[in-house]
């Protein structure tokens, strides 16, 4: 449950820098020669999810595929211009992205907060 709340905490890291980077490019659009940058993100580590089927005598596996734990950003770059419909539609998908990890926050709040004050009560 820590694990959840520090990989949140580093998508929120990654959200503010992204965000300061299109607001940097929205304020810069009037700019003679300024050139728009751009973040590319990438999964930092992934684990390997598996089924097991049929009982744990029989050892089978079936592989579900793979789960990111964290994002991490991969490269900024230069684009030739400033595209400001492109930028807003950038600065929506952030805020979606914060809101959802916001309630993901808020969840992993609540199941330690649960966890921590009524596990174990008779």
């Amino acid at each position: 449950m820590i694990r959840s709340m520090d990989t949140l905490q580093h998508n929120f890291n990654i959200l503010q820098k992204k965000q300061e980077m299109v607001s940097t490019n929205i304020a810069n659009v009037n700019t003679p020669g300024y050139e728009a940058l751009k973040m590319v993100q990438s999964a930092d580590g992934q684990v390997a999810l598996i089924n097991n089927l049929g009982g744990p005598e029989r050892n089978q596996q079936t592989g579900l595929g793979g789960l990111a734990l964290r994002n991490q950003v991969d490269e900024v770059y230069t684009l030739d211009e400033v595209n400001m419909a492109d930028e807003m539609v950038e600065l929506m998908k952030i805020a979606r992205e914060f809101e959802s990890n916001q309630k993901a926050l808020h969840a992993s709040d609540e199941t330690l907060r649960k966890a921590s004050n009524e596990l174990g009560k008779v």
